[in-house]
């Protein structure tokens, strides 16, 4: 399975590129300046052009750093409506699944706030800050659903992206669960 409806709000898993989306939102991740780092968010900075980054500086010249669980949301330059930077928390912080857990339900907050309709996420901190796909499936996905049966009035679609059978594999198995 991998779709799955709660409270008219459609999760949905897949195995494409989210720069390829076309959402309301997409979520990327962040660190705490905002700056161009990793290959994901260099490639969707790129894309969305300039005048985001500018934004992302703005934001930082108003408030100093972004602390760890904490979204903000830009214009999403060329890529979509918007763009929602997370910082997600590293292996070994300490309380790591709490603050996935924050970073999931801050962006969506963030979203459903701004009256959006779709939203899609990278998995937050999987693989270049230690987490695996199994456990950001296993935080994200039930976040996922409890915001959704909670406190989604606008939100209808928030789609997942992953990079490789074997983490979609793995995100489809607790979406399974999470349907039973």
């Amino acid at each position: 399975m991998n779709k799955i409806t709660f409270n008219n709000t459609i999760l949905e898993i897949l195995i494409n590129n989210i720069v390829e989306s076309d959402l309301d939102a997409i979520v990327i991740p962040a660190n705490s300046r905002l700056l161009p780092s990793g290959a994901l968010r260099c490639s969707i900075l790129r894309k969305a052009g300039s005048e985001v980054q500018l934004e992302c500086n703005r934001i930082i010249n108003k408030i100093g750093v972004v602390n760890v669980g904490t979204a903000v949301m830009t214009s999403g330059g060329k890529l979509s409506k918007h763009i929602i930077h997370v910082v997600g928390p590293k292996i070994g912080q300490g309380k790591e699944g709490k603050k996935l857990m924050l970073s999931t339900w801050n962006s969506l907050t963030l979203a459903e706030e701004a009256g959006l309709n779709s939203i899609g996420f990278h998995p937050i901190s999987m693989e270049y800050k230690g987490f695996t796909a199994k456990i950001c499936a296993d935080v994200m996905l039930p976040t996922i659903k409890k915001f959704s049966l909670e406190k989604s009035k606008n939100l209808k679609h928030i789609s997942l992206y992953l990079d490789t059978l074997p983490n979609y594999k793995v995100f489809e198995s607790t979406l399974d669960k999470l349907a039973n």
